[in-house]
């Protein structure tokens, strides 16, 4: 197991502590909540890249560690695997698209806030120019 592990959870749960001690700081001022959940969702990744890093690096683990890397670089690299995951990314691209988009015109017959609108518009924007400059990427690279 790499060390980068250990490094990476520890400076997990380094952050998930301060964060925790702001929110005891701060305490009763609005942001407060934000920085309880930024405490347990660093900490608990730390605590479970510890739990694999002293798990994984124990003698009598080495044999099934080297399995599961095997597995992983297999399943990195099977070709059908790489073609359901393109193919969910397109699905779930025009899913966001559509859902943008129709969340935009829902929103406007309630008449809500325009900053409200025009953030789902830009977001819209942003995913469709986004996706044609990485097509277009892909398209000189590959």
């Amino acid at each position: 197991m790499k060390k980068d592990m250990l490094y990476s959870g520890l400076g997990f749960i380094a952050l998930g502590i301060v964060f925790l001690i702001l929110y005891i700081i701060m305490s009763g001022e609005g942001i407060t909540s934000n920085f309880m959940g930024f405490s347990g969702g660093f900490t608990a990744p730390g605590i479970i890249m510890l739990y694999k890093y002293f798990h994984w690096s124990k003698p009598e683990n080495e044999a099934a560690y080297e399995e599961l890397l095997k597995n992983q670089k297999i399943n990195a690299k099977d070709e059908r695997k790489i073609m359901i995951r393109r193919i969910s990314g397109h699905v779930m691209y025009t899913i966001t698209i559509t859902v943008l988009a129709l969340l935009a015109f829902v929103l406007s017959l309630f008449d809500v806030d325009k900053w409200i609108l025009l953030l789902i518009a830009t977001l819209l924007i942003f995913e469709i120019a986004g996706g044609y400059i990485v097509y277009l990427h892909y398209n000189k690279k590959l």
